[in-house]
């Protein structure tokens, strides 16, 4: 770490000229289990992650914020203009001034900065990148300008607004939760705007978390994600809801013939996987890993069978499905995979006990490549200082 901290120390100096003030660090995250449930207010298990971003910050003494990541050109916001911009959707540029104009809106301060970064996050994979940007970015102005007293939820909200309104990205609060509180978090969605997050500390240190990131095109495949929450909301008003945490399973059952199969099927996987949250959540209280580890098999059953995510059509081969086969081969059906993330594309998460770890690393390293196939490891923290000069 210290030698990342100092060559981020030297790259701001090149840049800049001058020295930085302090580097910021903020982690990715993951799903452990919820699978779609956050958009009905559904529950979920997520937990921070170790890849993160690191920036080397210090204030510039203007109303521009100067943003260098490496790779990129530079990232040049003026704060005296915090509108959205449809120029600068799916850019970082967006999700400054997006995080920006939240924050000055509900009455703090931000001033401009200048930063250099780069990430450990690799892209594709399902762990919030950009939920990662937002939070850091959050808390730059956070500690720069408002002496560390904004709350890490305001941040996360500050992180959504900035996705949904500036990034074009119309995502809930699920990435920037992960991300914002740090360690393994229990998040209930029945109030959608004021979240409650429970952390608990990860007991199981025979298991390892394996991120598989398969590849594949996401651009094609917004309609097939969106069907997903479409059918679930069918389903609720189907038993006369909005959201299907108003209803239960048993009324599912009972409207079954006023819903399409896809419609029933996916309501039906929501209950499973809020029932599978609270199991899970107490198997960590109580450090039963036998129970942990069966509910994380039983939601990717559910996503194959219910939700229907885990590929595109019948293609199987580079799908998640696929990977999620393969890392149980390899593991000799030990431990425990699921997807991560919306499916059909992307990242699966597996539970890999220490006997089949380095079986299960390269042969999914030869599959998939070197750079696809990553061990992760929870991170106690949210977004933080972690250098002061």
């Amino acid at each position: 770490m210290e030698d990342c901290v100092s060559n981020l120390l030297n790259e701001f100096k090149k840049i800049f000229a001058k020295e930085a003030d302090h580097v910021f660090s903020c982690g990715g995250r993951f799903e452990i289990l919820g699978n779609h449930t956050d958009h009905n207010h559904g529950l979920c298990l997520a937990s921070a992650c170790n890849l993160e971003i690191i920036a080397s910050v210090s204030k510039n003494n203007s109303e521009k914020v100067l943003f260098q990541s490496l790779g990129f050109d530079l990232d040049e916001v003026d704060l005296n203009d915090l509108s959205s911009k449809e120029i600068e959707y799916a850019t970082s540029k967006g999700l400054i001034r997006g995080v920006a104009a939240y924050l000055k809106e509900h009455g703090y301060k931000v001033g401009g900065f200048n930063a250099y970064s780069e990430s450990s996050i690799f892209k594709g994979a399902g762990v919030s990148s950009s939920a990662a940007f937002e939070l850091l970015v959050g808390q730059i102005f956070n500690v720069l300008f408002n002496e560390g007293k904004i709350s890490r939820l305001e941040l996360c909200k500050a992180g959504k607004y900035a996705e949904n309104v500036y990034f074009g990205k119309k995502s809930g609060l699920l990435d920037q939760i992960g991300v914002g509180f740090g360690g393994v978090v229990k998040i209930d969605f029945k109030n959608i705007d004021e979240p409650l997050v429970e952390q608990i500390e990860f007991p199981f240190k025979d298991l390892h978390f394996v991120l598989v990131n398969t590849g594949g095109d996401h651009s094609s495949l917004s309609d097939l994600y969106s069907s997903i929450p479409s059918d679930m909301y069918d389903a609720a008003k189907a038993c006369g809801h909005n959201f299907l945490v108003e209803g239960s399973i048993e009324e599912i059952e009972n409207h079954k013939n006023k819903m399409s199969e896809s419609t029933y099927l996916r309501a039906k996987h929501y209950y499973g996987e809020n029932d599978r949250v609270r199991n899970a959540f107490k198997a960590l209280k109580n450090n039963d890993q036998e129970t942990f580890l069966k509910m994380i098999n039983e939601s990717r059953e559910s996503s194959t069978k219910y939700l229907k995510n885990m590929m595109v059509g019948s293609n199987y081969k580079g799908s998640p499905l696929e990977a999620c086969d393969l890392l149980l081969k390899y593991s000799d059906n030990e431990g425990a995979v699921k997807i991560n993330g919306g499916g059909f594309a992307g990242s699966v998460i597996a539970l890999v006990p220490t006997s089949k770890l380095e079986k299960v690393l390269e042969k999914m390293k030869e599959h998939y490549g070197e750079n696809n196939v990553q061990e992760i490891f929870v991170r106690d923290s949210g977004p933080k200082v972690i250098y002061n000069n």
